[in-house]
């Protein structure tokens, strides 16, 4: 592909984002993507039963089913796991306008990178990012309140796009003690947590609602995810020195 910079990519799919939501008169959260990838791509939905032998699903992680211009959902699919279904495959015809605006030919990049996109764009079209950034600020970047906004939306890809934000921060998702998942949008970090992150996580576990400790010059904010077989805690950490 033709060469551009991280934040040109980020700001051409905010802007096709915008440019979309506008022209289908949604001007304020939450995004319907489910609605909006029948009345914008002409996608047609419908729900099969789940097989017998088929595995639970966590939470809100979606089985991808489409099939051409059609989405089958399971009916056991909860919404948010629908509405990222939904947003992936708004995603996906997404694509061409944006290396267009990019100045790549569609269709001359690798399938890899299609993926990569995919999972660019859904986020951002379920939780856009002048939206998202003036939620975060006004819930002081609580999980919970957040869910409040973007009610649809599954907490773990809220909490990932936290790292988005201008504010320094680690994300973690914690299933039954074991760190599933650790990024930050400052630094390479490994999965082992500092004091604090240990500390409030175990403090979650035992009371089973939100918590905050700060130690050792970091202060980490953790949160109980309902809905799966996991005990899953997502936490945000934020240093002192940054």
């Amino acid at each position: 592909m033709s060469d551009f910079t991280p934040e040109e990519l980020f700001d051409t799919i905010d802007r096709q984002v915008a440019d979309l939501l506008a022209r289908f008169g949604i001007d304020q959260p939450p995004v319907d993507a489910l609605a909006l990838v029948q009345e914008a791509f002409g996608y047609k939905v419908r729900e099969e039963e789940p097989e017998d032998d088929e595995p639970r699903q966590y939470g809100d992680r979606p089985k991808p089913r489409p099939r051409g211009r059609e989405l089958v959902f399971r009916t056991t699919q909860s919404d948010a796991a629908r509405q990222s279904l939904a947003a992936r495959a708004c995603a996906k015809e997404m694509i061409p306008a944006i290396l267009g605006k990019l100045g790549v030919v569609p269709g001359t990049e690798q399938k890899s990178a299609q993926g990569q996109l995919v999972g660019l764009i859904a986020p951002r079209l379920l939780l856009p990012t002048k939206w998202f950034a003036v939620a975060a600020r006004r819930a002081n970047s609580d999980l919970l309140r957040l869910r409040e906004t973007f009610p649809d939306v599954a907490y773990e890809l809220i909490a990932l796009r936290l790292l988005d934000l201008d504010d320094p921060c680690v994300i973690s998702i914690v299933d039954d003690g074991s760190v599933g998942l650790r990024r930050s949008n400052f630094a390479q970090l490994g999965k082992k947590l500092t004091p604090a992150e240990e500390a409030c996580a175990a403090k979650v576990r035992e009371h089973e609602e939100p918590q905050t400790v700060r130690k050792e010059e970091w202060t980490a904010r953790g949160w109980p995810i309902p809905g799966g077989p996991f005990d899953r805690i997502i936490l945000r950490a934020v240093s002192d020195e940054l």
